[in-house]
């Protein structure tokens, strides 16, 4: 039995199938992990490879693919209308290559990095909205029948609906755990994730450590540009704490002016050293440039380990807090150790 598209009964059943995986998939791990597995199954090739679209930069990158190695790939990208898949996701338009050497716009590049050779190919664009989210592509698929070219469109059609979703997902999540103004995690996630800490060094006779921080002189910052280009240098700072923070670790916007950095498996010395490398990144850089502004701040700190200071996190956060104060206290622009 077909429909009037010309697809069978099989066929409608594995894209029905399909599209109830992906749109009942709201964590976007699962999601793709689903897509490697359904399209491959549904849609046989040599090599099969989803690339997402970088909004920032207007690119494509390989996020998943089957057969082809994707550590010679992470740095690779695609610009618009560069090669077939970009021109997929340019014109929104699924293109079918039967031979690729007859079309000028197709790059090699990949079969040089990959080792393949490409002889056909098959682009799919997954659009949402008129927003290309990225490109499914078959290389040197097995078959290029017209109900197999049908049954691609439908199944861009549910990826782009489940990558939406999954996008959304993440933004709501975003919201409850994450600090609006500066996107630093919040005391929400902040003492979810120390009652996990805690309970895995306590398993497993681990240790992490806390950086409390505290921008000297604030106020003044605020007296002096106002309150907007205050926020704008929280949001500044907050940059300049992340981008000296390994996988692992994370920041947390604590309140008003003061930050917390969360260091698993970081003993205290080498917390403290990342508590110095945070210092002198904010007080060797210039806010507010971006604005015509030159403002220039410097940041208290205070260190405290567990379980070598404290056995549990109301002392723990107390000793870092009291750390820090006593750096405030006796001239500021410094780390501190807890003395406990």
């Amino acid at each position: 039995m077909k429909d009037s598209s010309g697809l069978n009964r099989h066929q409608l059943l594995s894209c029905l199938d399909f599209g109830k995986a992906l749109t009942s998939e709201l964590d976007p791990n699962r999601l793709l992990e689903r897509v490697l597995e359904k399209v491959s199954k549904l849609f046989p090739s040599e090599c099969w490879s989803l690339l997402l679209m970088d909004e920032a930069t207007e690119t494509l990158r390989f996020e998943l693919s089957i057969d082809l190695d994707l550590e010679q790939m992470k740095d690779f990208r695609l610009a618009l209308g560069q090669g077939a898949a970009g021109q997929c996701a340019l014109k929104q338009e699924l293109l079918v290559l039967e031979d690729v050497k007859r079309y000028e716009f197709f790059d090699d590049k990949v079969d040089e990095l990959s080792g393949y050779r490409t002889q056909s190919l098959v682009c799919v664009p997954i659009v949402f909205a008129g927003r290309t989210l990225g490109v499914l592509e078959m290389v040197n698929p097995k078959a290029l029948d017209k109900q197999s070219i049908e049954l691609l469109t439908i199944v861009s059609d549910y990826l782009a609906i489940a990558m939406e979703n999954t996008r959304r997902y993440r933004k709501l999540r975003d919201m409850t755990i994450r600090d609006s103004l500066t996107g630093l995690y919040n005391q929400r996630f902040f003492y979810r994730s120390l009652e996990v800490l805690v309970e895995k060094c306590n398993a497993a006779e681990g240790c992490f450590s806390l950086i409390f921080m505290d921008i000297d002189d604030f106020k003044k910052v605020v007296d002096t540009e106002g309150h907007l280009n205050g926020s704008r240098t929280l949001r500044e700072i907050a940059q300049k704490i992340q981008g000296c923070l390994g996988e692992a670790s994370f920041a947390v916007a604590y309140g008003g002016d003061e930050f917390v950095v969360v260091l698993p498996d970081t003993a205290r010395l080498h917390a403290a050293e990342t508590a110095r490398r945070i210092r002198d990144a904010i007080k060797t850089a210039t806010f507010l440039t971006r604005w015509g502004r030159k403002v220039e701040v410097t940041a208290s700190f205070g260190v405290a380990t567990f379980p070598d200071n404290a056995r549990d996190i109301e002392e723990l956060l107390a000793l870092a807090d009291q750390a820090m104060f006593r750096v405030k206290n006796t001239g500021k622009d410094r780390v501190g150790l807890s003395l406990n």
